[in-house]
C-alpha cells in the first residue's frame, strides 16, 4: 500500500489495515518538530493515573480530559495556542473541520514507557495522532470481551510510528480494534486530537 506521494505505508505486507485507519510520514518538519517539543517541555505535564496506579507516561489535557473510574469526561484548560496550526494542518490532510478536533492530550513516552491493550473511551470519536521525537511500534488487534492466550495471527498487525509522521484513526479502527505500543527506547512525544462522539449536555462545561 503506497500514500498519494508514492511513498509507501509501513504496513505488514501479510496484513489488511484496519479499516479507517490512516498515516501518513513526514507531517512536519524537523524544525516543526523540535519547536514542537520546546513548547511541549513547557507545559507542566502530570504521571498518567490508572484508577489507583501511576503509569511512566506524563500527560496534559486540553478542553476535555477524562478520569479512569469517572462516568463522564470534564472540562480542561483550553488547547494552547502554539497547537492550533497544527490542528488546522491535521484537518486540512484528512478533509476534517479542524475545529471539531475540541479534545487534545499531549504524552510524553520516557524511555521504558509502554501503553497497553486498549481502545479510546467512548466519549471521543475520530482520533489523530502526531508522532514527535523518538519511533515506536504500534500493534493492533481486534476487540474481544473473551480473553485468549491466543490469537489469531491474522487478527494482529502493527506499523512503525515514524517521528513527525500523523494517523486518524475512525470507523472500524476505533471502534472494534485495540491498539497498544510497547516499551519505547528513547524519548517519545504524541499529540493526540480527537472529536466528540455526541454533544455533551448544555451545564457540564460551566464551573460550579
Amino acid at each position: 500500500m503506497r500514500k498519494a506521494n508514492g511513498d509507501p505505508i509501513l504496513f505488514d505486507a501479510s496484513t489488511q489495515v484496519p479499516d479507517g485507519f490512516i498515516y501518513r510520514q513526514n507531517f512536519v518538519s524537523e524544525a516543526e518538530e523540535q519547536e514542537l517539543i520546546r513548547e511541549i517541555q513547557k507545559i507542566q505535564l502530570e504521571p498518567f493515573r490508572y484508577y489507583q496506579f501511576t503509569g511512566k507516561r506524563r500527560t496534559a489535557s486540553f478542553g476535555w480530559q477524562y478520569e479512569f473510574g469517572a462516568s463522564e469526561i470534564t472540562a480542561a484548560p483550553e488547547m494552547p495556542p502554539f497547537l492550533l496550526p497544527l490542528r488546522t494542518r491535521a484537518g486540512k490532510v484528512f478533509n476534517i473541520d479542524p475545529a471539531s478536533l475540541i479534545q487534545t492530550s499531549i504524552i510524553e513516552y520516557s524511555t521504558g514507557s509502554p501503553i497497553g491493550w486498549h481502545r479510546d473511551i467512548p466519549h471521543f470519536g475520530i482520533v489523530v495522532g502526531v508522532s514527535l521525537g523518538a519511533a515506536c511500534r504500534m500493534r493492533f488487534r481486534k476487540y474481544s470481551r473473551v480473553r485468549s492466550k491466543k490469537l489469531n495471527r491474522d487478527e494482529v498487525f502493527s506499523i512503525e510510528l515514524q517521528p513527525r509522521s500523523i494517523y486518524l484513526m475512525s470507523r472500524a479502527s476505533r471502534e472494534i480494534w485495540q491498539h497498544s505500543i510497547p516499551p519505547v527506547k528513547e524519548l517519545r512525544y504524541a499529540i493526540m486530537m480527537r472529536t466528540l462522539r455526541a454533544k455533551p449536555e448544555k451545564d457540564s462545561r460551566q464551573k460550579p
